[in-house]
């Protein structure tokens, strides 16, 4: 089995920091034989780098990943401004899947929709919830719809990548992680003071870098 380890760097965003930080926290935290891949626009010191597989901007550039014709294996995707903070070897389906695996959105949830959306962000959502696309997992050209049915029209009519994955997948092809899996540092440590799972997802305001010295997510993340 071949398991790629994949993030996105597009633009000027995110600094080379957040891709060497994402890639130690991968090398420490995956015991499965993996090639971690940084998808860039510019070359990161240090790092296996390879072409972004779309000129769509920004998140969009996300629809790229799904392209059929790159990168023959399983694939593992991260966003660069996630935090690792345990094993990430059960994010990886044990069992041979159909199905692209991803996180429920922790603002919209497709598991517990809401009851009360408002028409325009329906509308933006397309649909009563959506995956959150943070991390996600596929094999080999499973998704490939995801890539195939895009229209550039779609960039208007959605608010970001994961809603046209929710869109073009659910509920068919679209499996969604268990809830224990990954935390909202929004929702859950600032909230709740609650962590659960092996990733801190930083949706939205702030970013690891914005954080206190001493919050224990910027120590974790400054360590690779």
């Amino acid at each position: 089995m071949s398991l790629f380890v994949l993030c996105l760097k597009w633009g000027t965003k995110y600094n080379d920091d957040y891709v060497r930080r994402l890639a130690g926290g991968v090398a420490r935290n995956l015991t499965l034989d993996h090639e971690f891949i940084c998808l860039t626009d510019r070359e990161v010191r240090g790092i296996n780098c390879a072409a972004l597989p779309s000129n769509l901007p920004g998140w969009w550039a996300k629809i790229g990943l799904f392209r059929p014709d790159i990168l023959d294996g399983d694939k593992l995707y991260l966003d660069l401004d996630v935090v690792v903070t345990g094993s990430l070897d059960s994010l990886v389906p044990r069992q041979p899947t159909t199905k692209v695996w991803a996180l429920d959105d922790f603002s919209y949830s497709l598991r517990v929709p809401k009851v009360d959306i408002d028409p325009e962000t329906k509308s933006l959502l397309g649909g009563i919830g959506t995956c959150n696309s943070s991390i996600m997992y596929w094999q080999n050209e499973f998704g490939s719809d995801v890539w195939d049915k895009f229209q550039t029209e779609t960039m208007k009519r959605l608010h970001g990548d994961q809603n046209w994955i929710t869109q073009c997948l659910w509920p068919h092809s679209l499996e969604l992680y268990p809830a224990e899996i990954a935390s909202s540092y929004k929702y859950d440590w600032l909230a709740q003071h609650r962590h659960r799972g092996s990733v801190m997802v930083f949706h939205g305001d702030p970013k690891p870098h914005d954080l206190d010295t001493l919050d224990p997510f910027r120590k974790l993340w400054e360590q690779a």
